[in-house]
């Protein structure tokens, strides 16, 4: 995208509180990580701004003082979005949007989770997704919704949103949100029921299915689209997949193709509220019987990514047979392909106290643009299957 394109997109600064012995490095990805999820929304950094402290403030999770010093900057800078790079309570966020109407009654604040879902909003397609968006707003935003009346959600909610209605008839507000949430979550319970007979049915019609799971941006859909000689879009923003697609993969062996599905990746500290309205989603994985773990195999922070994934999947009791698929191989050397092979059965191993325990059956590296080792990936694939017959 050039400069000429990227007038009218928002305007962004990111907010960041960093614990004093915090690790730098890991600081720093975090912070590009945001940056990433900024850019994949169409907005752009204008600016930085970080405070170090050993713990949040209660009341504007940033010290008083910096938000005098944060509207001299959203002034200069003419900042349309201030993103907090964490999970902040909705009285925090709602206390310093207060703050900056001085500057300007447009600024929006937000937290990691508001960007995300904002990101969801853009990449939602079906009643199910929209559904778990709304559901995730209505938990994650609270009295927001009404108060500041600037989300999708506050439109739908009857057009309360004024300024300061928030501090007023906050208790009906929240009455409200919890009548919206109850019938929001009805209308899931209907979908899932109908989502459990449609893969019951799918199921029957086919073997697997085998889940491609992992980090967002490791490459999923264009493995998925080598496996399954489908075109589904590739895009290189984060969470560009959210609706599950199914598609097959045809071999010799069997009369049934192999169904191949391809989901939601996950993220760092990705929070509980994301994951509980997405259950839904996540089910494709849950119900697989097999998971391609993709990874980036070029990735600096790989292991860390792997150990993410690991940890949700655990967490959902997804905890189904698994190959581990380094993707993006053509980019590596044959001595850095050994190292990190050799980097990842330490890590497995680490993981699980006992090693008949681990659910990984084995590693394989590809590259799903180049079509390297394919062949190999779906014989394992394959493999396991006729094991299972």
């Amino acid at each position: 995208m050039s400069d000429s394109d990227k007038v009218n997109n928002p305007r962004f600064l990111i907010v960041q509180v960093i614990d004093k012995r915090a690790d730098e490095v890991a600081v720093a990805n975090d912070l590009s990580e945001t940056e990433q999820l900024i850019d994949t929304f169409g907005g752009i950094v204008i600016d930085k701004f970080i405070q170090r402290r050993e713990h949040p403030d209660p009341n504007f999770y940033i010290g008083a003082g910096k938000v005098d010093e944060l509207k001299e900057v959203c002034k200069a800078e003419k900042i349309d979005v201030v993103v907090i790079n964490g999970q902040v309570k909705s009285s925090q966020l709602f206390r310093i949007e207060k703050e900056l109407w001085a500057v300007s009654t447009k600024i929006m604040v937000w937290d990691r989770i508001d960007l995300i879902l904002n990101i969801f909003d853009q990449h939602a397609s079906t009643t199910e997704s929209k559904l778990q968006i709304k559901l995730a707003r209505a938990t994650h935003m609270g009295p927001r919704i009404y108060g500041l009346g600037k989300t999708e959600l506050s439109r739908q909610g009857g057009g309360v949103g004024t300024r300061g209605k928030g501090e007023t008839n906050i208790e009906f507000e929240r009455r409200q949100i919890k009548i919206d949430q109850q019938k929001i979550k009805q209308e899931l319970k209907k979908l899932l029921k109908q989502k459990h007979s449609r893969l019951k049915k799918r199921n029957e019609l086919g073997i697997g299915p085998v889940a491609l799971v992992g980090y967002t941006s490791a490459g999923k859909t264009t493995l998925f689209n080598a496996l399954t000689g489908k075109e589904k879009e590739m895009n290189k923003g984060l969470f560009t997949t959210l609706d599950t697609v199914v598609g097959k993969l045809k071999t010799p062996v069997f009369d049934q193709p192999i169904l191949v599905s391809d989901t939601i990746g996950f993220i760092n500290n990705l929070p509980p509220v994301l994951i509980d309205s997405f259950k839904s989603t996540l089910l494709e994985s849950l119900e697989a019987k097999l998971l391609l773990h993709v990874v980036d195999a070029n990735d600096p922070f790989i292991l860390e990514k792997i150990a993410v994934v690991e940890d949700i999947l655990s967490g959902l009791g997804a905890r189904q047979p698994m190959i581990l698929v380094l993707n993006k191989v053509d980019l590596l050397d044959e001595a850095k392909q050994d190292s990190l092979k050799e980097q990842v059965n330490e890590f497995f191993e680490k993981n699980n106290e006992e090693a008949d325990k681990s659910n990984l059956r084995s590693i394989q590296f590809v590259s799903a643009k180049s079509g390297f080792n394919l062949d190999g990936l779906k014989e394992e694939i394959v493999g396991f299957f006729e094991e299972k017959r």
